[in-house]
């Protein structure tokens, strides 16, 4: 990472970022604006709003700037464990609302860049000096949140004139975040996982229970844009536009995943391919029923079921390798995952193997616990967000 401009920390500046700052407060899809626009004033290009200890998928929330989709979920699956700067600030009880530590304070530099969270993680992004300040702190109902601000190894460190400054913009984003979540949390924690969705390189829908769409994610909006294959009818539903037959396949096969019970459901592996109007090129969607318990579902009342979509032809999958390094998988476990993630059913898997179903089932229930996902929408949306992947 490079120090983007000289920060600029000037009175009307202030006075603007505290305006955007109280904005954000009534309209939620602006915190990726905010903290963009706190990085600045660090003169960083990355930076963090977020809930550290509660995924936004189980109600929490995160806004990055210059922060991947990739590398958060990276962190939020493999490295969070190692994450010796929240370590140290939970063993010594420094998570104080309104404090902020530099990364000395919390850990000695030397020391730090010794450690696995820096050497296999961190450098690999840029990030190697962090300004860290803590809007809530588990009290009073609001989930601890902290905004973080980054630099690289051969940045400036941050100093004490930072910290002030940070200091400074807390306490604003604290009372415009702490009245938006007392008077609306679910538009808060929707709004970020909204945003979640739209940093993902493949299609995300959503659907109510009479399968009508509820959300296109960017990628999936251009899908729908690019009119060769898929399109959203007046009706609010998804569907081919290709050939009459294709148009009755992908309606059939939405129609029978809303009318199974929860028992009932195709397995989620189980996708529709759906022609492209070149008549050779395919979409694959894979689509489930969220459960009662969903984190998903629980910050949108009407949301009943998820689908991805994906091009089969621009799908490059990590290599067996790299999940074998990132989540401690073997080999074999690593090819299930790569083969779910490209559209391969159960039956696929153990055939492309050359091993039985119920190898596979078991080799599943091992790589769940070791990529901290429990069903196969995660496990491939997880696999997915580590491909060169495009729809």
């Amino acid at each position: 990472m490079s120090i983007a401009k000289p920060a600029d920390r000037s009175a009307s500046h202030l006075s603007a970022l505290v305006h955007l700052i109280y904005e954000a407060g009534i309209h939620p899809e602006r915190w990726n604006k905010v903290v963009e626009a706190i990085a600045a004033s660090f003169g960083s290009t990355k930076a963090l709003l977020f809930t550290p200890f509660v995924a936004p998928q189980h109600g929490g929330m995160i806004f990055p700037t210059g922060i991947s989709e990739e590398t958060l979920q990276l962190w939020g699956s493999s490295y969070i464990e190692h994450d010796i700067w929240a370590k140290q600030i939970e063993r010594q009880g420094l998570w104080r609302a309104g404090d902020v530590m530099l990364d000395e304070e919390m850990v000695p530099h030397e020391e730090f860049i010794t450690t696995r969270f820096y050497q296999e993680f961190l450098s690999k992004i840029g990030i190697a000096r962090v300004c860290a300040g803590f809007v809530f702190a588990n009290d009073e109902g609001l989930v601890a949140t902290s905004i973080a601000v980054y630099r690289d190894k051969d940045d400036p460190a941050f100093d004490q004139s930072d910290k002030a400054w940070l200091k400074l913009l807390v306490s604003h984003v604290s009372r415009s975040m702490g009245v938006m979540q007392r008077l609306d949390t679910a538009s808060l924690q929707k709004t970020s996982l909204l945003a979640a969705f739209d940093r993902l390189a493949f299609g995300v829908v959503l659907f109510d229970s009479n399968m009508q769409v509820l959300h296109l994610n960017q990628a999936a909006q251009k899908v729908i844009e690019r009119r060769d294959g898929l399109a959203i009818t007046a009706t609010n539903q998804l569907e081919c536009d290709a050939q009459p037959g294709s148009r009755r396949e992908l309606s059939q096969w939405l129609t029978t995943i809303k009318n199974a019970g929860e028992t009932e459901q195709l397995h989620f592996l189980d996708g529709c391919r759906v022609l492209r109007k070149d008549g050779v090129n395919q979409y694959m969607i894979q689509c489930s029923a969220l459960a009662e318990v969903d984190g998903w579902k629980a910050q949108n009342k009407n949301l009943r079921y998820i689908a991805f979509i994906n091009d089969p032809a621009a799908l490059q999958l990590p290599n067996a390798e790299r999940l074998c390094t990132l989540y401690g998988l073997t080999k074999t476990q690593a090819q299930v995952a790569l083969a779910f993630a490209g559209g391969e059913s159960y039956k696929d898997a153990a055939r492309s193997l050359g091993v039985s179903e119920e190898t596979v089932r078991s080799h599943v229930k091992e790589i769940y616990p070791k990529m901290r996902v429990n069903r196969q929408a995660d496990l491939v949306r997880l696999v997915l967000s580590l491909a060169q992947c495009a729809v």
